[in-house]
């Protein structure tokens, strides 16, 4: 049987991939090669790209399909970068302004590290204030 590439996943997308071109009726194949120089390094650990093809005569429906659900990820990734654009530049400007406080205290070389840490917490704290405002209103009453 004539296969085509239509796609190369790491090993965690791979079922979601293979999963998703099975439900839409396409018959799905990988070809593993992990010495295939394909190699992504990343998170302190080596990984690879496994190819994924399918029969010659499906490929075009199934590249179609995995150029869409491609571009809704990328559309996930998007929406969640800009929802937490806001408070990382406000946590980032709130440091600056606890800094410059600092600074002028003359305690600016001892709190470096507090600084730090105000930040990660300033951030997570803002990155999910609609998480903690709904769990602090509570349930909804009517």
């Amino acid at each position: 049987m004539d296969t085509v590439v239509v796609y190369k996943a790491n090993p965690e997308s791979l079922q979601k991939v293979l999963g998703l071109l099975r439900k839409e009726g396409f018959n799905p194949t990988t070809l593993e090669n992990p010495a295939s120089g394909a190699t992504l390094h990343g998170a302190g650990r080596a990984t690879y790209l496994i190819s994924v093809a399918v029969p010659r005569s499906e490929a075009a429906g199934a590249a179609s399909v995995l150029k869409k659900w491609d571009k809704a990820r990328q559309s996930e990734v998007s929406e969640m970068t800009g929802k937490l654009a806001g408070p990382l530049i406000l946590s980032a400007m709130i440091v600056a302004a606890l800094a410059v406080i600092f600074l002028l205290l003359g305690i600016l070389g001892d709190t470096v590290a507090l600084l730090a840490v105000i930040w990660i917490v300033l951030f997570a704290l803002l990155a999910n204030v609609d998480k903690i405002t709904l769990k602090a209103r509570g349930p909804k009453r009517r």
